[in-house]
């Protein structure tokens, strides 16, 4: 294992968002240039050819664990593949999507809202692998999907005024069209967490929330084989209301290799 998949005191993996980036560029060969990460060396051994990255916005560590003994399908995988805890670089989703896709502390990536992810030089993973002739498909709500229009060759935006649940679902369905086409690199993005948070509906609504993703993720692992390692992986832990977590932050973090042609173990179908 790296330095960056290790094991603590408890026995868990723990590693950083920074070494998503890196490990990403290895596996498709790209460069990055530069990085505060490192590669996640046990799922280098695996083999896969592509990479499908799915952030689900509010994933903390500890709200999974909560939560898994109800998600058939995580369950599954966390059993199938790794299960991470991850260090989180910001406890705010634009900083820590940003730094998840170039391997970048937020101080050094400088992005911080959406205004300044429009005007930022820096190149993230999407744009790394469509300008080395990887076909590459983005999946989040419509303002971030729009920085990437016309860099890479799928994009999908989703209005984050429709009701997360309805969100959820058009992106688990275009993400699944995506896959179906096979890109080198794939990265979508889920809501229904941090909404239900923000709209204070408490852990009965965050427990819904998760099923309805769960559902997804178990749909989306089904669509691609095992050539594409999925890295399925939170932002930031929950930021607000009676659950809110001051620190440290840490995410979770699931590896595992897709599952089409019905080797899908426990999953739900």
């Amino acid at each position: 294992m790296t330095e960056t998949a290790t094991a603590n005191n408890a026995g868990a993996l723990t590693a950083s968002q920074l070494d998503i980036a890196p490990t990403i560029a290895l596996i498709l060969g790209l460069t990055l240039p530069c990085s505060d990460g490192q590669p996640i060396g046990p799922v280098l051994a695996w083999g896969c050819k592509n990479v499908a990255l799915i952030i689900i916005d509010s994933l903390g560590y500890d709200l999974l664990l909560w939560l898994l003994p109800s998600l058939k399908n995580m369950n599954a995988l966390c059993h199938d593949g790794l299960l991470i805890r991850a260090s989180s670089v910001s406890n705010h989703t634009t900083p820590a999507i940003a730094s998840i896709l170039s391997g970048l502390l937020p101080e050094h990536h400088g992005i911080f809202d959406k205004a300044s992810a429009k005007e930022s030089k820096i190149f993230s993973l999407p744009e790394l692998a469509s300008s080395s002739g990887h076909s590459s498909a983005v999946i989040m709500e419509q303002n971030g999907a729009d920085v990437y229009r016309g860099l890479v060759e799928m994009v999908h935006g989703i209005s984050d005024k429709i009701p997360p649940q309805e969100f959820d679902k058009e992106a688990c369905r275009m993400t699944c069209r995506a896959l179906k086409k096979q890109p080198r690199l794939l990265v979508s993005y889920f809501i229904g967490i941090d909404k239900s948070v923000h709209m204070g509906h408490g852990p009965a609504g965050i427990r819904e929330a998760a099923l309805i993703i769960d559902c997804c993720i178990g749909k989306i692992v089904r669509t691609a084989d095992e050539d594409t390692l999925f890295i399925i992986c939170g932002d930031h832990p929950i930021h607000a209301g009676p659950m809110r977590r001051k620190g440290p932050y840490c995410v979770a973090m699931i590896l595992v290799r897709g599952m089409t042609g019905g080797n899908a173990g426990g999953m739900a179908r």
